[in-house]
């Protein structure tokens, strides 16, 4: 098994080192059932979410909830950034921690990994062709040796919403994980701290976001596509969720729905 297959089975998703090349503006986080860890190697990370601003070199962040739209990054020219995606049973391995206790907007990651500067500082020294793998190895070492466990049924049945993109029932997805509706609500409240039907909403958009992102010939298609009742249901779900409008959101990203994007000055 090679690392990056190592990684997937670990629970590590996506991994991206990059260093933001334009102007400086902000980004929102796309709505998504996975978890997030990101790390500056240069100035702190600006991170607004729910009314409030932080500044951390290193920010670990759990599920969104409700109520609360998706946190906003602000992205600053020449800022080398680390990006890691984790599985809800990989957070929870990592730090111990249900993933119950730990928001959209994060935490100062090296409140809860207290051996993270010391990786920030590794990453920092190394060629930047070398941090991705430096750092996956990193991550999974510390996976393996950490063996916090949660709720079996909350993990499956979050995965489930992730696989088909949030287009289950609460029925069925009851059915697959063999408990009532209200059983499976209160068992992924209480490890999750979310509810499937919540799981879903941000499913849903998460995959809708990703087809404009690919391009598409207009909003209600992806709208259609996504699983949607109509094109306004999609705008509810960005404003609640996102903060935003559909146009709004490709004008920030600097581009548009069939996939054009704006010259860099």
């Amino acid at each position: 098994m090679d690392l990056r297959q190592a990684c997937r089975a670990a629970g590590i998703g996506v991994v991206s080192v990059s260093t933001h090349s334009g102007p400086e503006r902000v980004h929102r986080a796309v709505p998504t059932l996975t978890t997030r860890l990101v790390v500056s190697l240069g100035a702190p990370i600006e991170v607004r979410y729910d009314g409030r601003t932080t500044h951390d070199h290193a920010v670990l962040t759990g599920l969104m909830r409700p109520g609360v739209p998706t946190s906003a990054t602000v992205l600053r020219p020449q800022q080398p950034t680390v990006y890691v995606e984790l599985t809800a049973p990989a957070l929870q391995r990592l730090t111990g921690m249900p993933p119950s206790e730990l928001d959209a907007g994060g935490v100062s990651a090296e409140a809860v990994l207290p051996w993270l500067e010391s990786l920030r500082q590794e990453l920092a020294n190394r060629p930047a062709h070398r941090r991705e793998a430096v750092l996956r190895a990193r991550l999974l070492e510390r996976l393996s040796a950490n063996r916090s466990r949660g709720s079996e049924d909350a993990f499956r049945t979050l995965a489930l919403i992730d696989a088909h993109n949030g287009t289950m029932s609460a029925d069925e997805l009851a059915r697959a994980a063999h408990l009532s509706p209200r059983r499976l609500r209160d068992v992924m409240g209480q490890a999750l701290g979310v509810t499937p039907k919540f799981a879903s909403r941000v499913a849903r958009l998460g995959a809708a976001v990703n087809r404009a992102g690919a391009g598409a010939a207009s909003w209600a298609d992806v709208a259609t596509a996504s699983g949607y009742h109509d094109q306004s249901h999609l705008v509810r779900d960005f404003r609640d969720l996102m903060d935003t409008t559909p146009t709004a959101w490709l004008d920030e990203e600097g581009r548009n729905l069939q996939g054009w994007r704006r010259p860099q000055p």
